[in-house]
């Protein structure tokens, strides 16, 4: 067998020892996932990978459970490994093990993924977009307080408890949030740039109001993940020097209704993590 060849396509446990990996395949990709990012998905998840014949990861795939839902992830596969199959194989075993839980698979897709997660089933809920500012990354060196009071109106927007993921996002170096009546917006450093989000709120008008303060706090390169629906907010943006990015869809298996309150959800957590 040629070095580099996978034994066989069988998935494997991935662990906090093949970290180096992890993040080498998502930097390849050009994703903004950090090092805590795949600690997040080996700590409060499952994540499978195939193997070459020295054991580095060629593709991963990640399976992170909420309550009622839980979301698919992390589908990388490195550029040497790809029209193999190895990705399918993956999501089909991230989708097994949500289910294996009663957990409905939920999954945020590009328009070319979307097709083919329709046909097996994955029905939208609705599209939202990644919208980026560029510019130099700005390193902050003191974590997020609040976040505690925040955590009640994330859990009804989002439909499920994501206590342990908000504490582990604001308990980073560079985090930021911003609380208003009903509201808050998060930020924290992402590998490429700041990641905004979640933002929840009781109107786009205070959704507008949190995120800019938000935003004044966090200059240079930014993403935020907005939903089609925000067309106010989405205006805003603009005028804040932000350029849409890439588009996407969430879906989930066998259901075609969101879970939680979607209208108070201004900003997602990130693709990766609702």
């Amino acid at each position: 067998m040629a070095p580099s060849e996978p034994v066989g396509l069988v998935a494997t446990e991935v662990t906090v020892a093949d970290l180096a990996d992890c993040l080498a395949l998502s930097d390849e990709a050009g994703w903004n996932q950090t090092e805590a990012d795949w600690r997040l998905f080996l700590g409060l998840g499952r994540v499978v990978g195939i193997r070459d014949e020295d054991d580095r990861l060629l593709a991963t795939a990640a399976a992170l459970p909420y309550r009622d839902f839980g979301f698919v992830s992390m589908v990388l596969v490195t550029a040497k490994a790809r029209r193999r199959g190895l990705a399918t194989m993956l999501l089909g075993q991230a989708v097994a093990d949500l289910r294996a839980r009663n957990l409905t698979p939920v999954l945020d897709a590009t328009p070319e993924g979307a097709l083919v997660y329709a046909r097996q089933g994955f029905m939208p809920l609705f599209g939202f977009a990644r919208w980026r500012r560029d510019g130099a990354m700005q390193v902050a060196d003191r974590a997020a307080t609040g976040i505690v009071s925040a955590l009640a109106l994330d859990a009804t927007a989002a439909g499920t408890d994501r206590s342990e993921l908000l504490l582990d996002f604001a308990s980073r170096p560079g985090s930021r949030v911003v609380l208003g009546d009903d509201a808050f917006a998060m930020a924290r450093m992402g590998r490429r740039a700041t990641q905004i989000g979640p933002l929840v709120a009781g109107s786009e008008a205070e959704a507008q109001r949190v995120l800019a303060q938000l935003l004044a706090a966090v200059p240079g390169a930014a993403f935020i993940d907005v939903p089609d629906r925000c067309s106010g907010l989405l205006e805003f943006l603009q005028g804040q020097g932000f350029s849409l990015a890439r588009r996407f869809t969430r879906m989930a298996l066998g259901r075609a209704t969101a879970f939680g309150l979607p209208e108070r959800q201004f900003a997602l957590a990130g693709p990766e993590f609702g």
